[in-house]
């Protein structure tokens, strides 16, 4: 009987490992980082005349152990910026993907082709095709440029990430965000659908965000936020067993969001005592005008080349 029992505490211990979810790190267990790194390959503007800007976002991101890449971009500038900012893409550990959206993936298959056998974290709704209305023209677009078959012959490990997940030691990818703010939603209007009756609306289920611990606190890095910056930052908190929210960095897909929304948001990060928000990609220059006012010294846009520094420095 002993015998069955440890059996079955080992079945359930491997399982999210066997079945290619990524081992899930509970509340309050989350390491403290000495120090991370995150350099901007991808984003609308660029800072340096010797960078390209393109409709999309990339991340470098670098602990004492590990080299990470959030997105991939449009697929159109990554590879360039890199070699100007003498980054090898070819040394990497992982992959996270934000979202399926084009501009998050468009340099997906280049990157894992340069990269070699590298662990893949991506949400399987990521691959969902997408349909949508402009005015009486129904469209449809498929957002992954590359099948999950062919990144599954790619990667080393295949994560689909419905659920948090770890990426290596100490850094995090949330899954499935929980919507329950009332005054936030996706950022793209009620146009986009998974079915072609247009019945089932696109609230967007893969959108996911990575977060570390640093001395300073979480810091929570965004691909476009597509279920809500404050629903990202409570959810990744909870996750953290409470722990403060220090810095939010990335999209936030403000551009198109009413007046009475941005000054929520600006509420609710002040309620969260975030420290520094350095908001970039589809925030909307609006937005970020708000925010800058709201948050003086502590608010920035990084662009393309620009270099972030947490914990020790």
């Amino acid at each position: 009987m002993r015998r069955f029992s440890r059996i079955v505490t080992l079945v359930f211990c491997l399982a999210p490992i066997l079945f290619g979810q990524g081992p899930s790190q509970g509340p309050g267990t989350l390491p403290v980082l000495p120090r991370v790194d995150i350099t901007v390959l991808v984003e609308n503007l660029s800072g340096d005349t010797s960078l390209l800007g393109e409709w999309g976002l990339s991340f470098l991101i670098e602990t004492d152990k590990h080299r990470v890449l959030l997105d991939t971009g449009g697929g159109r500038t990554l590879f360039e910026n890199a070699r100007a900012m003498n980054v090898d893409l070819a040394r990497m550990d992982a992959v996270v993907i934000s979202h399926g959206h084009f501009d998050h993936t468009g340099g997906l298959e280049k990157t894992l082709e340069a990269c070699g056998p590298v662990d893949l974290f991506i949400h399987p709704i990521a691959f969902a095709t997408r349909y949508f209305k402009e005015g009486s023209r129904i469209g449809k677009e498929d957002p992954m440029p590359v099948s999950g078959d062919r990144l599954r012959n790619l990667a080393r490990g295949f994560h689909e990430t419905s659920r948090p997940a770890v990426v290596c030691e100490g850094l995090m990818v949330t899954g499935e965000i929980p919507r329950l703010t009332d005054f936030e939603n996706t950022g793209l209007g009620n146009i986009f659908f998974l079915d072609s009756d247009l019945k089932t609306p696109d609230v967007m289920l893969d959108d996911q965000a990575v977060y570390f611990r640093v001395p300073e606190g979480v810091v929570i890095l965004l691909g476009c936020a597509h279920a809500g910056v404050i629903n990202t930052a409570r959810y990744v908190s909870k996750l953290a067993g409470g722990e403060k929210i220090y810095a939010v960095m990335g999209g936030t897909h403000l551009m198109s969001a009413s007046p009475q929304r941005i000054q929520e948001t600006i509420e609710a990060l002040r309620q969260l005592g975030v420290q520094k928000i350095l908001l970039s990609h589809c925030t909307g220059v609006n937005a970020y005008a708000e925010f800058a006012k709201a948050f003086p010294g502590r608010c920035a846009w990084p662009a393309t080349g620009a270099r972030i520094h947490f914990g020790g420095r």
